[in-house]
């Protein structure tokens, strides 16, 4: 399995983790609103392809409610994020997020064969932090995940997940430090404005 599979992976899983109210459990919140993320994927409305656009945009409100994109952006930037200014930390984050979205909803869609995911436990890390244990069938492999949560406000939300010992923010850490040692942070948000771009082209 290739890095991009896992993050494929861990977009896929996005789509059964939804908003929580206030006081449950993270491996609750897994289990009671499965349904939300597979109703859009497998709802027939959107089995044409001049449907898939509103399908992808229904996916991608469900994505923004359940990641904290703003943690994993600063997570994947690490010690190179206090040197981004807050106006870059906030363009990096906006265009990070939406690149992610339009690269892995549309493989995600194209993919989705009816998966099903196995809830295994959880162990809640302090008060804001928790790791989820699951299990996805992915084409007769059975492939375990790690799914880890924090609580801001109340919510819990994704910010990385771990697939065969593969950690989706590592792999994008590595990828980002590297470049930002030739690069500015100006740079490396005009890259990915590019990258971004490019695939609006494609969507045309």
């Amino acid at each position: 399995m290739t890095k991009r599979h896992v993050v494929l992976i861990f977009f896929l899983t996005a789509f059964y983790l939804p908003a929580l109210c206030f006081g449950e459990q993270p491996i609750d919140v897994l289990q009671k609103n499965i349904e939300e993320g597979l109703n859009i994927l497998r709802d027939p409305q959107y089995n044409e392809s001049s449907r898939k656009k509103a399908q992808t945009a229904r996916l991608w409100i469900v994505t923004r409610e359940i990641f904290d994109f703003e943690e994993f952006s600063r997570r994947v930037l690490a010690s190179y994020w206090p040197k981004f200014l807050p106006r870059q930390q906030k363009d990096f984050t906006a265009v990070f997020a939406e690149f992610l979205g339009k690269f892995y909803l549309r493989r995600v869609q194209a993919r989705y064969n009816g998966e099903t995911v196995f809830y295994l436990g959880q162990k809640l890390i302090g008060k804001s932090r928790a790791l989820v244990d699951i299990k996805v069938l992915w084409k007769n492999l059975e492939v375990p995940v790690s799914v880890r949560m924090t609580n801001r406000s109340g919510t819990w939300k994704v910010y990385d997940l771990s697939a065969l010992g593969i950690s989706a923010l590592s792999n994008y850490r590595s990828q980002f430090h590297w470049i930002l040692k030739k690069q500015s942070p100006d740079q490396v948000i005009e890259l990915l404005r590019a990258k971004l771009h490019h695939l609006e082209k494609e969507d045309q």
